[in-house]
């Protein structure tokens, strides 16, 4: 039963995902953007059928964030997508992920935040882009890890340029702990495994 549900999985995801990253490229506009990324994000939690408990009672739907959050694996990017809808927010991600062919423009045409983490300069211009976001209601979302963890028991060493981001946006930090979703897709492996319980937590700030 995995292993057809996965088989599944891929058969949908990548065509899916084509489409989905297309029409926001094509948009190029933010209602076509978010509408791509939310729907996207449901369909692959659809395709996983993991089990989701999630507890966002400690955020404000009206309120513009930070959003830090720990990384474990690929599949942490479209169970964000679905349940954090409430909100618009872009992700904080370094730059050689735009560079990805169709998803990466997507991103770009999504107006999510590119940093350079080898050109300080470009850095520092990337993290004033990201003040600018938060200051026209969208709220960045940082993995201050900045990768994905490989043993999710303990965090890793925070990244200093998302820690200063956070500091510079002047909004509220909402801290988000996820847990499970390496078990979706470890890291440094393709394959999704199916019906895995996730757990979703906004901690108290």
């Amino acid at each position: 039963m995995s292993f057809l549900r996965t088989l599944f999985f891929y058969l949908v995801f990548f065509p899916a995902t084509i489409f989905f990253s297309v029409v926001a490229i094509i948009g190029r506009n933010q209602t076509s953007s978010h509408w791509c990324e939310r729907n996207w994000g449901k369909l692959v939690v659809w395709l996983c059928a993991s089990r989701n408990h999630v507890d966002l009672s400690a955020l404000d739907e009206n309120q513009t964030y930070v959003f830090m959050v720990n990384h474990q694996s690929f599949y942490d990017i479209p169970v964000l997508f679905k349940f954090l809808e409430p909100w618009q927010f872009k992700f904080v991600a370094k730059k050689s992920l735009f560079d990805f062919p169709v998803f990466g423009h997507a991103m770009t045409a999504g107006n999510h935040i590119s940093i350079d983490r080898e050109n300080r300069r470009q850095g520092m211009r990337d993290i004033q882009n990201a003040i600018d976001v938060a200051n026209n209601g969208n709220s960045p979302l940082i993995f201050p890890e900045g990768t994905r963890n490989p043993d999710p028991a303990q965090l890793l060493p925070f990244k200093t340029g998302g820690l200063v981001l956070a500091l510079k946006c002047q909004k509220p930090i909402a801290p988000i702990v996820m847990c499970g979703a390496d078990k979706v897709c470890p890291k440094g492996s393709l394959w999704m495994n199916p019906f895995m319980d996730i757990k979703i937590k906004a901690l108290p700030r």
